[in-house]
């Protein structure tokens, strides 16, 4: 770690535990520079509008001689965000540091390109996903360090059925530690018993679910994700609206004559063949009116949650989600109804 610290950095890609990592030791070494812990805030820009962070940042902190930022989901910033954020960064202030982060990566429809080119490239860090034959190393490393084996058709199913990075990777890697005894050889049979019976809701589930048509596993999938996580229900709409825009337009390409596999490899869809399994499906449960509606609807939404009491978001979300599964046509469903 450098220290001598960017004022405003951007950390943007998929490989989100790597990232986290890297935060982490960045704030490490800005703890050894002071000999204190900053002041850290965690932000949202569907939480706080952008010129009361800027504000933020201005004003010096109470608690610390240092504070350090973080911005998450970029992606979602408007025009009006980054121009406001640009002008922080012609004065920034000496004794904050700034972490902009997005899972985007570019060449992504939401990659935030204008905010990355504002920045010097030393203060711009992309952390891509790794290689297919990075994956198969790490799973076979990782669980060597637990004194277990995988057999090929097991590690092939593993990394078929979970996300690419590194925390859904240690995740169900350390679920399968503890299910199986040390000097066991892990089989297929294996991943398939372990990982339904520990499954955890998160955004993928809860999709994979909304290309079945599955209102009542999606709204279960929901449920879980706020009980677990209170006052979630904007963030994960939001997460939800990049895969359903993806489903929209793969189920064009679908119509255009594309195979399945084409049409993720042309949209950069990741998940491998699980992946394309679920938008197949989704495709063929949805008209692409349907989700055109869908995607406008979410937009709707999404305006509407960033000022309504909390209370009542997750009530709203879970209603929009019904008019979406469960009726075949009138899809978008005015938030302010």
């Amino acid at each position: 770690m450098p220290q001598k610290f960017q004022p405003v950095y951007f950390f943007p890609g998929s490989e989100i535990g790597k990232k986290r990592d890297y935060i982490n030791a960045l704030k490490a070494s800005l703890t050894k520079q002071t000999g204190e812990e900053p002041e850290l805030h965690r932000l949202y820009p569907y939480d706080t509008d952008i010129s009361s962070i800027v504000s933020l940042l201005r004003n010096g902190s109470l608690f610390s001689s240092r504070r350090l930022v973080i911005l998450g989901d970029a992606h979602v910033l408007k025009a009006a965000d980054i121009k406001i954020l640009k002008g922080y960064l012609n004065a920034p202030s000496p004794d904050t540091v700034l972490i902009i982060t997005t899972d985007e990566n570019p060449g992504s429809r939401e990659y935030p390109r204008s905010l990355a080119d504002a920045l010097p490239s030393d203060a711009v860090k992309i952390f891509w996903e790794m290689f297919e034959r990075d994956k198969r190393g790490w799973v076979m490393g990782f669980l060597r360090k637990k004194e277990l084996k995988a057999d090929k058709a097991a590690i092939d199913l593993l990394l078929d059925i979970t996300e690419g990075t590194t925390d859904a990777l240690r995740e169900t890697c350390e679920l399968l530690a503890f299910s199986i005894e040390s000097g066991g050889v892990i089989s297929a049979e294996d991943i398939d018993r372990v990982l339904e019976h520990g499954k955890e809701e998160t955004v993928y589930s809860l999709f994979d679910r909304f290309c079945r048509r599955d209102l009542g596993g999606v709204l279960e999938s929901y449920r879980k994700m706020t009980y677990s996580e209170p006052g979630s229900a904007d963030r994960i709409l939001s997460m939800l609206a990049d895969p359903v825009a993806r489903l929209r337009d793969f189920a064009i390409l679908l119509n255009r004559g594309l195979s399945p596999e084409s049409s993720a490899k042309e949209l950069q869809i990741r998940g491998g063949k699980r992946a394309v399994h679920a938008y197949t499906e989704g495709a063929r449960n949805f008209k692409v009116t349907e989700l055109a509606e869908a995607v406008m609807g979410i937009i709707d939404l999404e305006a509407w949650l960033r000022t309504a009491p909390r209370e009542i978001r997750a009530a709203k979300t879970e209603l929009w989600l019904c008019s979406v599964i469960s009726h075949k046509s009138s899809l978008a469903v005015s938030p302010a109804g």
